[in-house]
């Protein structure tokens, strides 16, 4: 009976081990398998949203893959999304708040447009959460460096230069420019041309500020226009304002090309006006080296091909992000900045060669875009 005793003894104390063992174990993977939040900024609702879903795509399909792959280092990554749009500029704070100090994120990927941007960089900045924006123009460091905040967006001077360089080669002397909005992104590229067609031998002869995004009846402003006789109008359409717009220009009989940015590329136009985007002609980034596997991936994942160049940016904002918490085994903060402005080369689908320069922003190679049009219902390179 003792030896039975001290037999069962010896099998409870090794049962409570490997109980215990297992438990250490099983909180060891627990830890290193927890995720890493990361925030996602995009246009769902209101202005901007076409553009917006597309850019939340394009990070999903990052996450994705980063998750198939393994991780960021061993961890899961989760993005958080939120929604903010230039319309809704009032919640832009109070999410910053939310991703910062509820989500705990480790960065954040975002925003659509400049204005959004504009509310959260600060915020982010002072939190020092690295931010990488998708979509945004130098405006945002304007009057403050903000060492967090980085964009891989296109840099859009050497777009606009493309676009005046072809303005010059069609001999275009006379341009008058429209501003749906003086602010953000609208006023910086209408300042550019205004402060640079002058290079190109070009004159502005009407600058007018609409000031409302959402305009929809475009005829007085073009009447206007018109009596000077311009060669050529320059505007930054989008969705819901392109094919109202090149349906006004028709109906007015301003039998004059009509000048824009990537923005015009729009599919959903394509599809309801294509034989008045015959008049347009808009600067638009070329495709990488890795587009045609991304544009692979992504029809694959959402039966649809990516419908604006942000949706890359946005995807290359995450598999960057990535790469800093590789290199700082998954710290955030001021390791992860410095992880993320060192980026040198990485070869994205947005560019072949992505590396920031000394304020943040993606260094872009003058011949990175080119001048498209539409043909025969589709989009065509016509320099």
């Amino acid at each position: 009976m003792k030896n039975n005793r001290i037999f069962f003894a010896v099998i409870v104390v090794v049962v409570v081990v490997i109980i215990i063992v297992k438990s250490v174990s099983t909180t060891k993977t627990q830890t290193t398998q927890q995720s890493i939040s990361i925030g996602g900024v995009f246009a769902l609702t209101g202005l901007g949203a076409s553009q917006g879903e597309e850019e939340l795509k394009g990070a999903k399909l990052a996450i994705d893959e980063i998750n198939a792959a393994g991780g960021a280092g061993g961890r899961q990554l989760k993005l958080v999304v939120e929604d903010v749009s230039l319309d809704k500029l009032n919640v832009a704070a109070s999410v910053a708040s939310k991703l910062i100090d509820v989500d705990k994120v480790s960065a954040i990927v975002g925003t659509t447009w400049d204005e959004p941007a504009q509310v959260i960089v600060p915020i982010a900045d002072k939190a020092k959460v690295p931010m990488v924006g998708q979509d945004q123009t130098r405006l945002i460091k304007k009057d403050n460096p903000y060492s967090y905040f980085f964009t891989t967006w296109y840099r859009d001077e050497v777009g606009i230069d493309h676009l005046l360089a072809y303005a010059k080669s069609k001999g275009f002397k006379k341009i008058g420019v429209l501003r749906p909005v003086a602010g953000g992104y609208y006023q910086y590229v209408s300042d550019y041309i205004n402060q640079n067609v002058s290079k190109y031998g070009i004159t502005i002869i009407d600058d007018i500020n609409i000031n409302n995004p959402e305009v929809s009846d475009f005829r007085s402003y073009l009447t206007n226009i018109k009596a000077d006789k311009p060669d050529a109008i320059f505007v930054v359409l989008n969705g819901f304002t392109e094919c109202p717009f090149l349906k006004q220009v028709s109906d007015l009989k301003l039998n004059v090309p009509v000048l824009s940015v990537e923005s015009a590329g729009d599919y959903p136009s394509l599809g309801q006006c294509a034989n008045l985007m015959q008049n347009i002609y808009f600067s638009y980034p070329k495709e990488s080296s890795k587009y045609s596997a991304f544009a692979t991936a992504f029809q694959a994942k959402y039966s649809s091909q990516p419908e604006t160049p942000s949706v890359m940016t946005a995807y290359d904002a995450v598999k960057i992000i990535a790469k800093g918490l590789e290199t700082t085994n998954g710290v955030g903060g001021a390791a992860l900045r410095d992880a993320i402005k060192t980026t040198s080369d990485y070869k994205g689908v947005s560019l072949d060669s992505i590396s920031f320069d000394e304020m943040g922003y993606v260094i872009t190679p003058n011949d990175a875009f080119e001048v498209r049009t539409v043909r025969n219902s589709k989009f065509v390179t016509v320099q």
